[in-house]
């Protein structure tokens, strides 16, 4: 009887060790893709055929069920599969986003874009003014005989040795 307690030990401790996390979506952490075109599977790593799509490094999906080697990840168009634990890394934080300012279209002739608040130069640009009309260039001369090469060809060395090599016993 004593000798079965320590192997059911063994099992508790295996099986809770091979316990999955479960996120809802709201609260699923982001994971960042590190491998180009790491493959994801829709119904599992184990379907009858290949990785239904592929993802390239720094795409972000969230991490719906962690699992043994491979994990449930929803990408940001909703579509869901498995990809490799190894492939996965969290992502970094998302940088904040920018305060919206005002102005209208109206306001600025930038789009919509905010300028710094120093002066802006207003006098001519050196692109304003047009380029100087000239003749056209001449024709270029492409043929060039042997004389105008600068150096002649080196000799190619053969593959033969020029003379016996000596061996030190």
């Amino acid at each position: 009887m004593f000798h079965r307690l320590p192997i059911l030990a063994f099992f508790c401790v295996l099986l809770t060790g091979c316990a999955t996390q479960s996120y809802s979506p709201d609260n699923a952490p982001e994971m960042s893709v590190i491998r180009e075109f790491s493959a994801l599977y829709k119904l599992g790593p184990m379907q009858g055929r290949g990785p239904d799509t592929t993802l390239r490094v720094g795409t972000r999906v969230k991490l719906l069920r962690k699992e043994m080697g491979y994990s449930l990840v929803m990408m940001e168009d909703s579509r869901t599969g498995y990809m490799a634990n190894e492939d996965l890394v969290p992502a970094p934080p998302r940088p904040p986003k920018p305060p919206e300012s005002g102005l209208s279209m109206s306001d600025t002739n930038t789009g919509g874009r905010s300028r710094p608040s120093g002066q802006r130069y207003r006098g001519e640009q050196v692109n304003d003014s047009p380029l100087p009309e000239s003749a056209p260039p001449p024709e270029l001369d492409l043929n060039i005989g042997l004389e105008d090469i600068a150096a002649p060809p080196k000799p190619v060395p053969s593959g033969s040795p020029s003379g016996t090599p000596k061996f030190r016993y």
